[in-house]
């Protein structure tokens, strides 16, 4: 049985569609075992074919092909999606291995079947043979081995005719168990994919058979009705301005207007992290050079993107500005836009004395004048190294950074698209799902100062409050230009100034280029400061030649502090000051003695850094 699949005229909400159909090419003479249909339940009603599982039918295609190359080679997947005769049944099941499961039954429609969404109660859907949550077209449950699985993942024919590629057929592929990308939603999926050599083409089911209107009317994105348009390479989208060969096109001959279909629907007023302000969609720029505000590169003039109505020449690529890191989903148009309420993070009780959110106590407003490697700031963990800051009247030590104490209690921030909270991490359990602790998502450390973490429960993101406290342009003492976030961040965080309790001056932070500049080595490892890692060193300016790598000076763990129980791999360790006059060996490198100022230790066991503890959990 040869599977070709195609499209053919139809409606679907009284509209114009160009629908997927399912076409078999019966070689032999069919006969009533081949022509195993489902009745749907009426005299006068079609009958429906029946399908095998397609955990049955990727089995058996992995088992023809399992001897006959490298298990990276890509076979085209021949195995009928029908269900078989009684004579092709017997075949099926003795290539099967005796202790897998055997998908003996056809699949069946679910009762949601045809509906739009699925009704289960979690409304969660995932497919058996993708692992896909994306919707389709309506559903199938395997009697056997109980999974579920998208329709077109079910009936997924050897070659489909597409409309968007009238010269060229979408072969199905079954590769190895390895993640895919599609080229039209732009998702990850697993085994089951339609591709075009020819067009570097990768598509999943889903997308491949999805029903293609004829004509779409939407009067928020343009005025007349537009036409889908299948010669659509090298025509660049009005909307966003790019040129996507893989997403069905539609035209205005009017006009001489063309945009991608999912083009079609972007919202008009949104809200970005990136900036203040709502920005609006506009078709057309006003002259002159302007960079995205997202991505620093150029915006071109003939094409659409978003603005900024109260900053003059604030533009945003269409494709940027709807980033799922830039953008919270949320099409605000008609939506009034209310103040945002300030919530103070403390209470100012009288000239320099203030009473905060996290304490009981009052803080006062003090100088820096001598080093302590022992005060160090509650919120960002890092030591007092100059300035002011507030330490608690009480004579507890609870000490805070001025700016970290002026830290706002929510705000919205560039890397982020939705509000967050600053919270306090406490070594009592219960806190950050029983950590003790939590890990930044900018500069990818683990901390247990202050956090900032996102308003909506389901995102899983935090900063901590160096990383929260970035603002964009970024004025770094060690670059004599304005820094803006890049698409993939890096942390800018470090100290630009530190101390070390060797030297009385102040050391600087500087780049790995300039190593040649210091020819010493790290007062701390004894190793050459050309080793120093990624990112830079430190060294006193003060010809005093004092240089230290940077996890030497400001140790593996720089933002965890002592007095702490952090649970890390179902067991609780505690942190401790490193500040006895004999270093304590490590138990994860028995040779090695723990030189960073905090240290991990449970019952008799003592580890420099968390990479010690992976060393023996």
């Amino acid at each position: 049985m040869n599977s070709i699949g195609g499209f053919r005229e139809g409606e679907i909400d009284g509209k114009a569609n160009l629908i997927y159909t399912l076409l078999s090419q019966i070689d032999s003479q069919p006969s009533s075992s081949t022509q195993a249909t489902i009745d749907s339940g009426g005299d006068n009603l079609p009958t429906q074919p029946l399908f095998i599982c397609p955990s049955l039918r990727l089995k058996v295609h992995q088992l023809k092909h399992k001897k006959e190359a490298p298990c990276d080679n890509l076979f085209p997947l021949n195995t009928s999606p029908h269900f078989p005769s009684s004579d092709q049944q017997v075949q099926y099941l003795l290539v099967s291995d005796s202790h897998d499961v055997i998908c003996k039954l056809p699949v069946v429609p679910l009762f949601w079947c045809n509906n739009k969404e699925s009704d289960n109660d979690d409304g969660e859907f995932y497919c058996g043979a993708c692992y896909g949550s994306k919707h389709g077209t309506n559903y199938y449950f395997c009697l056997t081995c109980g999974k579920q699985f998208h329709k077109e993942c079910v009936e997924s024919p050897f070659e489909i005719k597409h409309p968007s590629y009238p010269f060229q057929s979408l072969q199905l592929y079954c590769p190895p168990l390895c993640l895919l990308f599609c080229n039209c939603c732009e998702t990850n999926f697993l085994q089951m994919s339609y591709q075009c050599p020819t067009y570097n083409l990768t598509m999943h089911p889903v997308c491949a058979m999805k029903p293609i209107p004829f004509v779409i009317d939407h009067p928020k994105r343009h005025q007349h009705s537009l036409t889908f348009f299948p010669r659509q390479f090298f025509l660049p989208c009005n909307v966003c301005g790019l040129i996507k060969d893989r997403i069905p096109t539609y035209v205005c001959l009017r006009c001489v207007f063309i945009v991608h279909r999912d083009c079609i629907y972007f919202p008009h007023v949104i809200r970005i992290s990136r900036h203040h302000h709502r920005i609006s969609f506009t078709s057309y720029l006003p002259s002159g050079k302007w960079s995205c505000g997202v991505c620093r590169q150029s915006v071109d003039n003939n094409y659409g993107a978003y603005s900024c109505s109260k900053c003059n020449n604030y533009f945003v690529h269409t494709r940027c500005a709807l980033r799922e890191d830039v953008w919270d989903g949320e099409d605000l148009e008609g939506v009034p836009e209310e103040p945002e309420i300030i919530v103070e993070p403390f209470e100012t009780i009288a000239d320099g004395i203030i009473l905060y959110f996290s304490h009981g106590h009052y803080l006062k407003l003090e100088t820096c004048k001598v080093y302590d490697e022992n005060k160090l700031c509650q919120g960002c963990v890092l030591p007092i190294y100059e300035g002011s800051y507030y330490s608690c009247m009480d004579e507890c030590d609870f000490i805070l950074h001025e700016a970290c104490a002026n830290a706002p209690r929510k705000k919205h921030h560039a890397l982020h698209p939705h509000p967050l909270t600053l919270k306090v991490v406490t070594n009592k359990y219960g806190d950050l799902n029983n950590k003790g602790y939590f890990y930044c998502n900018a500069c990818k450390r683990d901390s247990c100062g202050f956090v900032y973490e996102s308003s909506v429960e389901d995102q899983d993101f935090r900063l901590d409050l160096q990383c929260a406290l970035v603002t964009e342009p970024f004025e770094y003492q060690g670059h004599k230009h304005p820094l803006f976030l890049a698409l993939k961040p890096k942390c800018a965080t470090l100290p630009y100034k530190a101390r070390y309790k060797h030297d009385k001056h102040l050391l600087t932070f500087c780049k790995v280029k300039e190593a040649s500049d210091h020819s010493g080595w790290c007062e701390v490892c004894e190793r050459k400061i050309i080793y120093s890692q990624k990112g830079g060193f430190y060294a006193c300016n003060d010809y005093c030649c004092t240089t230290l790598h940077v996890h030497c000076l400001l140790g593996k763990h720089p933002y965890m502090k002592s007095g702490h129980t952090i649970i890390t791999q179902e067991k609780a360790f505690h942190t401790l000051g490193n500040k006895t006059m004999s270093r304590p060996l490590c138990d994860g490198h028995h040779e090695h003695r723990c030189p960073y100022r905090v240290v991990f230790k449970r019952e008799n066991m003592t580890y420099c850094s968390f990479h010690c503890l992976d060393r023996i959990l």
